[in-house]
């Protein structure tokens, strides 16, 4: 190992280890589950952050998936460090060769001259350590230098290649593809709202053709990897750079990042992404594993390492180091992988037709937040889905399977497209645009609703408020916001007012007429279409300062509440949740039967959905504004340089 200082105190604060494997650092849930069956436990001087969701950036909305509660997934560095980082850091590899040394491997701290055969057809390796030469000859040769050293300047890559094709007759490496991967160090730190997530960007632009996009923030910075057109047709560091720059410049990565103040790029690398599986990677006592064979489309390189090494040991082991016993008991493992990037291939394709499309994309967010709301967690077939393609949680073969299920399907259709129409047609009649600010999940989940609803039934009858066992209309509203209670509680002490910057759809007046805001006693009119259809809500009781609770004076949902929580959730993000709830008035007279039954088929339920949506995503917008030009303002104050290195 060539990489290895040796002559340093074991266990060196960054485990005498120097370099870039060129890698984001991910920790899969299968990876992570390999390692525990191992005993290779994490310490938490290697892990860099602990993901609690995914957070898929379509054309039209993020869709955020939660990590499993049996599941867990991790980043970690897996070189020294990024170059614009000073602190040391314990990488992952480094503890690897150190969990390996433990077991009673033994290192040679040196870099590999040639590769041959002795007489016996036993491999010689030639080597050369602290300048002076020297030779070992072996029962058995794993190749185990990946692909990025060829091509990289590297002579020692070359010339590993070289001797690779030489020992095994026909070997030739696997198709590989560009990638791009940077660091950013957002200042003056990660914002809450980034922290413990990875984020996946499915687009770029017709100026710049991007396909799969991570973000996945660490302790100090945010590791990006890019992979499209764009990045394919960038040769130059001054063309990855422009790549780079037009990536942070997209609206919808603009408005991901929107509570970033300044970013500076730490450091950039664009190594190669082995996209298929190698020629003849085998043959009599000689073998390659990890990249120089195959990999997991698009993920999990270092379980794909893993894998191939573990098959190849098995095989050594049990049933012999000859080309026959390499071809019976290591082939069968790579030509799984072949047959699953196939299915990969289609998956990620259609993956990306889906959210690249402003109107598809639409329909899958849509399908995925009805179901959300109607099926339990353990059922949630979309859910699922998309959980297993962004964190390789399953064979792609499987995956492919449940995509084409007819249930899934259905779900699309009748979850999905329908009600994106209902939705669209709505949001015309209101006048409600989507310019300008970005879109995010408000639909709350079953289990919550029900958890929700018990805690808010105790808050109403403390206020004395009566309602009905059965509820013919309940809905509840959530979006995360990166910012204080106390900035959230001041947008809404303007939600009777007429200078207010959210929830004005045409149509719909919304006037304080009486009291203070957010002050009990406060009223509130609601005019909808003209001023002969009204109703009133008075603010009853003000809980803990968080929690707003109103109560229907009149019209048609007479006796019904409306509550504004803000409650402090993760990382200091906190939650804005909107909880209605009333019965539909019958009207005493004729009349009114009439003119009730009416209203209520005019001003259906969702109505309410795509009304309270749109607002709290305007509001989130307004929120994070303020805190993001606070922190520039702070941030100007106080200087700002940035720097850019090439690795």
């Amino acid at each position: 190992e060539r990489r290895r200082v040796l002559g340093l105190p074991a266990p060196s604060p960054c485990g005498s280890w120097h370099g870039c494997n060129y890698c984001a650092g991910g920790i899969s849930p299968k990876l992570h589950d390999v390692l525990e069956t191992m005993g290779l436990h994490l310490p938490d001087s290697v892990i860099q952050s602990r993901v609690d969701s995914l957070t898929i950036q379509g054309f039209w909305k993020n869709i955020e998936v939660e990590v499993p509660p049996n599941r867990l997934m991790l980043s970690v560095f897996r070189g020294s460090r990024p170059s614009g980082i000073a602190a040391k850091v314990h990488g992952f590899d480094a503890f690897l060769l150190e969990q390996a040394l433990a077991e009673g491997a033994k290192l040679i701290s040196a870099e590999v001259l040639d590769v041959t055969r002795s007489s016996a057809g036993l491999p010689v390796i030639a080597y050369v350590a602290g300048g002076s030469g020297a030779r070992l000859q072996a029962d058995f040769c794993v190749f185990a230098c990946g692909i990025n050293e060829h091509g990289s300047g590297s002579a020692n890559g070359d010339r590993l290649l070289d001797c690779a094709r030489a020992m095994m007759p026909g070997f030739e490496p696997p198709p590989s593809r560009q990638t791009l991967i940077f660091e950013l160090a957002a200042r003056p730190g990660i914002p809450a709202s980034l922290r413990n997530s990875i984020f996946f960007v499915e687009y770029g632009s017709k100026a710049l053709p991007l396909e799969m996009c991570s973000l996945l923030p660490k302790r100090d910075c945010i590791t990006v990897v890019l992979i499209g057109r764009a990045v394919d047709r960038a040769k130059t560091a001054t063309e990855k750079r422009e790549v780079i720059h037009g990536f942070l410049q997209l609206p919808h990565v603009r408005r991901l990042l929107s509570p970033v103040s300044a970013l500076e790029s730490m450091c950039m690398c664009g190594p190669r992404m082995v996209v298929g599986l190698a020629r003849k990677p085998y043959g009599e006592r000689f073998s390659a594993v990890g990249d120089l064979v195959t990999s997991r489309l698009y993920k999990d390189g270092i379980l794909s390492a893993q894998i191939t090494a573990r098959a190849l040991a098995e095989t050594i082991l049990d049933r012999g180091m000859d080309g026959q016993s390499l071809e019976t008991g290591y082939g069968p493992t790579l030509r799984h992988f072949r047959r699953n990037n196939r299915f990969a291939k289609v998956v990620f394709f259609l993956h990306r037709v889906f959210f690249s499309s402003s109107v598809l994309s639409r329909v899958l967010y849509q399908a995925v937040i009805t179901e959300r709301k109607s099926t339990p967690a353990a059922r949630r077939q979309l859910e699922s889905i998309l959980w297993r393609i962004a964190s390789g949680d399953d064979e792609y073969e499987a995956i492919f399977r449940y995509m084409l299920r007819p249930a899934t399907v259905w779900a699309v259709l009748t979850g999905g497209a329908m009600i994106t129409l209902r939705n669209y047609l709505t949001e015309l009649a209101f006048g409600l645009r989507w310019e300008g600010f970005g879109r995010f999940t408000t639909g709350v989940s079953l289990e919550r609703l029900e958890e929700k609803r018990r805690e808010f039934g105790r808050l109403i009858a403390q206020a004395s408020i009566p309602l009905p066992d059965r509820l013919e209309f309940e809905r509840m509203y959530t979006i995360k916001i990166a910012a204080s209670r106390e900035l959230i509680l001041e947008q809404l002490e303007s939600f009777g007012e007429q200078d207010r910057a959210y929830l004005r759809p045409r149509g719909l007046k919304i006037t304080r007429v009486a009291g203070s805001p957010h002050e009990p006693g406060c009223l509130i009119r609601y005019e909808v279409l003209s001023p002969r259809f009204t109703f009133t809500l008075r603010l009853e009781t003000i809980f803990e300062g968080h929690l707003a609770v109103y109560r229907v004076m009149d019209g048609f949902a007479r006796g019904g509440v409306l509550l504004f929580e803000v409650e402090t959730g993760a990382n200091d993000v906190c939650l804005l949740s909107i909880y209605v709830a009333f019965n539909f008035s019958r009207g005493t007279s004729l009349a009114g039967r009439i003119w009730c039954s009416a209203f209520r088929l005019f001003f259906p339920s969702f109505v309410h959905d795509v009304l309270w949506n749109h607002s709290l995503c305007q509001l989130r917008d307004l929120v994070e504004r303020q805190v993001s030009a606070g922190l520039a303002a702070d941030l100007q104050s106080g200087g700002c340089a940035t720097d850019q290195t090439e690795t």
